[in-house]
């Protein structure tokens, strides 16, 4: 396979740079909505390792008070797997992550 064209480590500032306005450009029903940008702003980035493959996973994390009541397995009265903000954030970071040339990548919350 090629070379990724973009060293792991940094990727990181480059994802956490343009991450926050990925998210908000994805957001829009069913999926959450963007109204005060506070979910958008708060997705971040942790860290890039690579798994035994040789694969990119990339942890995020995001406010989970209030927005993990979202979540499909929170069991909550609020889940729903429409509302969901993993595959959103999941979506973005792949969307990003592609002009890297990385090819597979593994996302995992923090």
């Amino acid at each position: 396979p090629a070379a990724p064209r973009m060293a792991l480590a940094n990727i990181l500032g480059v994802l956490n740079n343009q991450l926050p306005r990925t998210v908000a450009n994805n957001m829009g029903a069913p999926r959450l909505e963007n109204q005060t940008g506070r979910f958008a702003q708060s997705v971040r980035a942790t860290d890039v390792t690579q798994t035994a493959q040789g694969f990119p996973s990339i942890g995020y994390t995001y406010m989970r008070q209030p927005y993990g009541v979202f979540e499909s397995t929170s069991g909550t009265r609020f889940a729903d797997v429409d509302r969901d903000p993993r595959p959103l954030i999941d979506q973005s970071i792949r969307e990003i992550v592609i002009g890297f040339g990385l090819g597979r990548i593994y996302t995992r919350r923090q």
